[in-house]
């Protein structure tokens, strides 16, 4: 009888150590599996950090977010859909388990009932995260629920994107196993989220600053075009040195010098143009008025004959100084006004 109780105990004893080692090896795998899925995480939310600053068009950022999550977060399916008016277009796909996105409609039409219950279509219109950590069991799974379990989805989360503050995107991520979002993955989940987002305004950032930037180089083209082709002689000149920064080819051949000896040289120094009395003239109702607006004044050429002509100056930056456009346009002889202000003075 002692030795039947005995063998009940140790029997009891070795069942009981043998479910604790059970107990602890499971534990073991479920913590080195819950590591790995977080170094996973860390370790997509690094790349996708470098390729943040790197990618210029939305069609890659989707892909290349895709694909790093399946690659290195362990996902078994990764989505992003787009918001595009009333409907969510898919924007990239990755992962052995897309085969369940075959029956589902692309796009989405989110003004249908059906769809607007679905948690894509809330992460889109609510703008908060949502997460299924046991979407087999889960009373608000949609109506692809058993094809999504039939490819190995036991947890899903959907993290919204934001393009300059409002949702745009929603990033849709499948598990094969359940209870695979926990708080710390999630965290980390928020942070692409984030990354993402900021990419999307990296691109609108760059995509502004090349139109821009064309912008700059076409009207800078106009510019050239009617300055250099302008049949009337033109200059831009330094406000405050008095330098000439550019000529074009009229004024060069009024006085039948070359660009290049007219170029940095100052408006004083040549015994042509505006009569230094004339000069001071110009000089002080640009300092008055910031511009010079039909001023009839005395012009000598190279031949040492004075001419009678209207100049105009309009302030504009250029190459980083500020100056003035110059025009001037020769009046014909005894010009009425000029008349009135010599016998003036």
């Amino acid at each position: 009888m002692v030795d039947a109780v005995a063998a009940i105990v140790i029997s009891g004893v070795f069942a009981g150590l043998l479910g604790l080692l059970l107990r602890q090896r499971r534990a073991g795998r479920a913590a080195r599996a819950r590591a790995e899925r977080l170094s996973g995480f860390l370790l997509t939310l690094s790349r996708a950090n470098r390729a943040v600053l790197r990618i210029e068009d939305e069609a890659t950022l989707w892909r290349e977010a895709c694909q790093l999550c399946v690659q290195t977060g362990h996902a078994v399916l990764a989505c992003v859909y787009v918001r595009d008016g009333s409907l969510a277009r898919r924007g990239a796909t990755a992962g052995p388990a897309a085969q369940v996105l075959e029956n589902v409609p692309d796009p989405l039409d989110l003004t249908q009932p059906e769809v607007q219950a679905s948690y894509t279509a809330r992460a889109l219109r609510e703008g908060r995260r949502f997460v299924s950590n046991d979407y087999v069991l889960d009373p608000l799974a949609g109506r692809w629920r058993s094809e999504a379990v039939a490819q190995g989805v036991r947890a899903i989360a959907w993290i919204p994107l934001r393009r300059a503050g409002e949702v745009s995107a929603v990033l849709m991520l499948c598990a094969g196993q359940p209870g695979f979002f926990d708080a710390e993955l999630l965290a980390l989940l928020d942070e692409l989220g984030d990354d993402l987002s900021f990419a999307l305004d990296n691109i609108d950032a760059k995509r502004a600053q090349r139109a821009a930037q064309q912008e700059i180089a076409a009207g800078r083209d106009r510019f050239s075009a009617l300055f250099f082709g302008a049949p009337l002689p033109m200059a831009i000149v330094s406000i405050q040195e008095r330098r000439i920064v550019e000529v074009n080819q009229t004024l060069c051949d009024l006085y039948s010098l070359d660009r290049a000896a007219l170029l940095g040289s100052t408006t004083a120094l040549h015994a042509y143009g505006l009569l230094p009395e004339d000069r001071e003239r110009f000089y002080a109702v640009l300092s008055a008025e910031g511009r010079v607006s039909n001023l009839a004044l005395r012009v000598r050429d190279v031949h040492g004959e004075v001419r009678e002509a209207l100049l105009n100056a309009v302030p504009m930056p250029y190459l980083g100084e500020e100056c003035v456009l110059v025009t001037s346009l020769e009046l014909p002889d005894r010009n009425p006004a000029l008349v009135a202000r010599d016998q003036a003075g």
